[in-house]
Formats: structure tokens, C-alpha cells, sequence
């Protein structure tokens, strides 16, 4: 291979930065044109975006700093937190939370998504800002990297982590197929109660026989029974606090967000639902050993066979407690109310169909760990020349 060269970044494309319009004026957002904002990219799961939350009007593009970026142009964010990247899907713009750069001809455009990653932390490190850090474009701009000579070895060595990226992605879009069809399993058997009896037809429609439940003020199957959550699980709370992650950690390390962050030890091992029970009421499910913030439950189903079918009712419960929350009454949730939680219970056929699914989705979520623990090994050793990519 050639001997690497040293650049600035703004020797490598252009840096510009966005713009937000003014609130007041309801027409300054629309549908037209696509705008990112850092919380877009605190949910990314996959390197590329195509739209954020909002998007706004061309008048409102047209009343602030909006630069509009052509596809391809890497993502930064520039203010706290620093150092989200990603990769423009479509033409879009930013607010000002970003210093985005539209490589030029001496870049090829994933390299320069990793080399961004490997060093966002350096890049943060030169930040200024007295209220809260910020990397300037000026500063940005200076900042030196080392790059192979040719688009061709740039080209190679962002395809040997892209490859690992992109099946992590797949898995992710699996998964979220596979969380459709439990939510769906869910509505026909727990809502509709028209799950198919051994004739094949929808149960309740069907005339299937109901029984009346106080617990639930309404009719449910035969064989069904309810029971609450405190009944059926051992619950748990995190007591870590935020500065119990680390980016250098290897166990999941679950927040109030929706993305885990990382810890270096870990207080729970096995399979476990776990609650935030403040902020947006998130609900996930994990296998394995990880950690816990302060408020967030951990439920340990006493059954095995009750692990996927409490995860759902949770799921419920709190999309429940969203929808109340929007008057800004209810703030967080108990353990009491965890614990209050009504489930039911169908016969034990049932579960094997849903456990199954679920088993599906954790087998993908143990792989991805496994790839994006490769990809985060390789990354420094290919852009330090360590390793040569074939």
C-alpha cells in the first residue's frame, strides 16, 4: 500500500453548518424538504438517514442558513453531544447542531463516515463553549487526519467495515418485522381474542366459550386467566447512576433513552424485561449480562414460558400511559404500578408459537453484538494501518 497522507478535514470537502427557522411562524415546516436535528441521530440504527422527526417548508428554508446537502455528505454533530455521524441518504439539511462536509474528490465518502467515528472523541476533546461544548466549523476544519492516497484503498478498507455494518442493519430491519408480528399476535389474541381454535376459526367470532373477568371487566376465554405482574415476576430496580457508563464498556448499560449506552460491569445476567420508568416509558427485552439507571425496572419472569407474553402486556401498559402522559400527568412510573400490571394467561400451546418469534429476535440481537464488537475492534486498526484490509 502507499504511504498514508496528512490532511485537514477542510482539505477533504466542504463544512458547512444548518440553521433552524423561526417556531413562531407555522409555516416555516412542512413536508418539502428534509431536516435533521441531533436527536435524529440518537436513534439511528444504521449509518445512513434519510429524514428526521420534522421537516420544514421551503419557506422556512428560505428565512435562515439552511444549506442544503447533496446525498453522500457526511453528518456531525457539533454541539453537545458531539460526535453523531451519519451518512445523507437523500438530499437534506440540518440545524445548527451540525458541521457537515461534502467530501470532495480526494475522499471516498465511507471512509470518511469512519474515519469521523474512529475520531469523534478527539474531536470533541478541542470543543470549546462555556454553557455547553461546541466544535466550531474553523476548529473542524483544522482538525488533521491520515488517509490512503487513492480512492481505491480508501474504497477497500470502508467496505471491509461496511460489510460488517450492513449486516448489522439487516438485522435490525428483521428484527423490527419480527416485533410487528408479536404486536399483531398480541391484538388477535389478547384484544380480539380471535386466535384460531382447532378448527381453524377465530375464536371469539366463532362462538368460542367466554367467561367474565373482574379483574378485566370483560369477557375472556375459557381457558384463560389473569393474573398481575407482581404475581408471576421477581422485580428489580437499576441504582446506577449516569456516570456509571463508559464508552470503553462491554455490557449494555439500559437508560431511560432508547438506545442503550455501555458499562464496564453488570448487575443482571439472563432473560429479563426491562422498564424505563421515567422519560418515555421505553420497554425492550435482553438476554444476557448488562446494567441498570436508577428507575428502570427490571422484571424477571418466575415462568420462563411467561417471558414474551409479560414483555408484550408491558408494551401495552406503558403505550397506555404515553397517551395519558400528554397532559403531563403522569411523570414516571411506580414500582406498585409495575407490579399492578394485569396479564393474561392463554393455555400453554400458545406460548411455544410465541417464544419461538421471540427466541428469533435475540438470536439476532446476540449477533449483532458479536459483528458490532468486530467492527468496533477493526475500526481503529484499519485507520492506524495495524491492519491491511484484503
Amino acid at each position: 500500500m502507499s504511504e498514508w497522507q496528512t490532511f485537514c478535514l477542510k482539505d477533504l470537502g466542504k463544512i458547512v453548518g444548518g440553521a433552524t427557522p423561526s417556531t413562531n411562524n407555522p409555516k416555516n415546516y412542512g413536508n418539502k424538504i428534509r431536516w435533521i436535528t441531533a436527536k435524529d441521530l440518537s436513534t439511528l440504527q444504521g449509518r445512513y438517514i434519510k429524514k428526521g422527526s420534522r421537516s420544514i417548508s421551503r419557506l422556512g428554508f428560505k428565512s435562515c442558513s439552511c444549506v442544503l446537502l447533496p446525498k453522500h455528505a457526511i453528518l456531525f454533530s457539533s454541539r453537545a453531544p458531539i460526535g453523531y455521524v451519519a451518512i445523507a441518504e437523500k438530499r437534506l439539511c440540518t440545524n445548527q447542531g451540525f458541521k457537515s462536509i461534502i467530501p470532495n474528490k480526494k475522499i471516498y465518502f465511507e471512509f470518511l463516515y469512519y474515519l469521523l467515528k474512529y475520531h469523534k472523541d478527539n474531536i470533541s476533546n478541542i470543543g470549546g463553549g462555556t454553557t455547553f461544548k461546541e466544535v466550531s466549523g474553523a476548529t473542524l476544519g483544522l482538525f488533521e487526519v491520515k488517509i490512503p492516497p487513492t480512492y481505491y484503498e480508501q474504497q477497500k478498507i470502508a467496505r471491509t467495515l461496511s460489510v460488517l455494518d450492513q449486516k448489522i442493519e439487516n438485522n435490525h430491519k428483521i428484527n423490527e418485522l419480527l416485533h410487528k408480528i408479536l404486536e399483531l399476535l398480541y391484538e388477535q389474541y389478547f384484544v380480539r381474542f380471535d386466535f384460531l381454535d382447532e378448527n381453524n376459526k377465530p375464536y371469539q367470532t366463532s362462538g368460542g366459550k367466554m367467561k367474565f373477568s373482574k379483574e378485566l371487566n370483560r369477557l375472556i376465554p375459557n381457558d384463560f386467566e389473569v393474573k398481575t405482574l407482581g404475581e408471576l415476576t421477581q422485580l428489580k430496580v437499576g441504582n446506577k447512576n449516569a456516570n456509571h457508563s463508559s464508552n470503553q464498556g462491554k455490557y449494555p448499560f439500559f437508560t431511560c433513552s432508547n438506545n442503550p449506552l455501555k458499562c464496564e460491569t453488570y448487575q443482571f445476567e439472563g432473560k429479563h424485561i426491562i422498564i424505563s420508568g421515567n422519560g418515555n416509558f421505553y420497554v425492550t427485552h435482553y438476554d444476557g449480562k448488562f446494567d441498570a439507571y436508577q428507575r428502570t425496572y427490571v422484571v424477571n419472569p418466575n415462568n420462563p414460558n411467561h417471558y414474551v407474553l409479560i414483555y408484550l402486556f408491558v408494551k401495552s401498559y406503558t403505550n397506555y400511559l404515553k397517551l395519558q402522559s400528554r397532559g403531563s400527568i403522569i411523570k414516571f412510573i411506580t414500582k406498585s404500578d409495575i407490579e399492578n400490571i394485569k396479564i393474561v394467561l392463554p393455555n400453554l400451546k400458545t406460548y411455544t408459537k410465541w417464544n419461538n418469534v421471540l427466541k428469533m429476535i435475540e438470536n439476532n440481537n446476540q449477533s449483532t453484538q458479536t459483528l458490532t464488537a468486530i467492527k468496533d475492534f477493526l475500526l481503529p486498526l484499519l485507520l492506524t494501518q495495524q491492519v491491511k484490509p484484503k
